[in-house]
């Protein structure tokens, strides 16, 4: 069965690399003022800002306004502009350093659409994010044609799992996940998933998870062909972040009986790993183009990440931090504060990484406070208000 499945793989890796993505080489200059003397950190801004203007000559730029009035009082007129493009590759074509500012030419390879089609720009893209951890959780059952049993299988989650690992995805065994999850029902009936809880969502970023289920069949009459297996399934699958909750990529389908007998023939588990190859491309590009989406956007236009910050004394304080946030470098938005026993939770939308939001945090202070760093994780970063 090991040699079976790392097969299905290795076709999937090549279908997806026959439909090449769409790449345009543009130029984009960037600059940004050296701060303390540190030409490197205005080196690495210019050359982001000068990738970014590269993506908007490529890809186009779209205009979102975001306007809040409180009692007749404006209290945020924010407007973002976002592009759907990505950098695959690019070269630094000149640099210059003129009276305190870095200005940064850049020639780039920019992906305008079917990022998922380009195996080496979607693992750049998901390593770009910091190689976020993944956990796969299908309850997948065989119904014999009897029905009086019902067998678990795992071929699915299996092949999703080593779709994500070649991908760079940093792939956690659910094992953990086993002992908390709760199925209600256990199969899916008329296209719908069966709701279910996983407890302690921190140990990953994301989770893939949903219903599957493969239905042995009777041969078909008009088949001349003697021992045939058939095999029909549906399945339900859906991944979501798991620090807003927030679904990201979901597909639904049904798998109808395969035409060739000669596909039938072994056995019924043998026919439904044929079954998956050959409709392998509606399981896994559906699902693997909306997740890379979902990372492209992140990189190209800010990721959502948590700061929780402690130390602070009250909502005045924590709204003054906010404001404070939303002037750093990279932040394009910061929600209103939800504050606790003295510590405020924000949810910031920066252009990188949770790593990069740490170290603008920790190179700042407050109030002429120290900022210190606690915890980071790929989504979040606690910060403690120094006294």
């Amino acid at each position: 069965m090991t040699a079976i499945r790392l097969t299905l793989l290795s076709l999937s890796l090549s279908s997806l690399a026959l439909a090449q993505a769409t790449v345009l080489t543009k130029e984009g200059t960037g600059e940004a003022a050296i701060v303390n003397k540190d030409e490197a950190k205005a080196f690495a801004e210019a050359q982001q800002n000068a990738l970014r203007a590269a993506v908007e000559q490529a890809a186009g730029v779209k205009i979102d306004a975001d306007t809040v009035v409180v009692n007749n009082q404006l209290v945020r007129d924010q407007v973002f502009s976002n592009t759907s493009g990505y950098v695959k590759s690019f070269t630094v074509a000149s640099k210059k350093v003129d009276k305190g500012v870095v200005t940064v030419t850049v020639k780039a390879e920019v992906i305008t659409d079917n990022l998922d089609k380009d195996i080496e720009a979607a693992r750049a893209l998901v390593k770009r994010m910091g190689r976020p951890s993944i956990t796969v959780v299908i309850v997948e059952q065989t119904i014999p044609l009897s029905e009086k049993s019902v067998i678990n299988s795992n071929t699915i989650e299996t092949v999703l799992g080593q779709q994500l690992k070649a991908d760079g995805w940093d792939v956690i065994n659910p094992n953990w996940a086993n002992s908390k999850l709760k199925v209600q029902g256990g199969v899916i009936q008329g296209g719908t998933i069966d709701p279910k809880e996983i407890g302690d969502l921190s140990k990953v970023d994301f989770v893939l998870y949903g219903n599957a289920t493969m239905r042995h069949q009777d041969f078909d009459p008009n088949v001349k062909t003697e021992n045939v297996f058939p095999v029909t399934g549906e399945f339900d699958l859906t991944v979501f972040a798991t620090d807003t909750g927030r679904d990201i990529g979901k597909v639904v389908g049904k798998l109808n009986p395969l035409k060739d007998p000669g596909k039938q023939l072994v056995s019924y588990d043998r026919t439904a790993l044929n079954l998956i190859t050959s409709r392998k491309d509606e399981i896994i590009g559906p699902l693997r183009k909306q997740v890379l989406e979902f990372l492209r956007n992140q990189s190209s236009n800010g990721a959502e990440l948590n700061l929780v910050v402690s130390g602070l004394d009250g909502f005045s304080a924590a709204n003054d931090f906010k404001k404070s946030v939303e002037a750093m470098k990279g932040v394009r938005a910061a929600s209103a504060p939800k504050l606790e026993k003295g510590t405020a939770r924000f949810v910031i939308t920066f252009l990188g990484t949770s790593q990069e939001l740490a170290l603008a945090v920790e190179s700042s202070t407050w109030k002429k406070k120290k900022l210190t760093v606690t915890t980071l994780t790929n989504n979040k970063v606690e910060v403690q208000v120094g006294k």
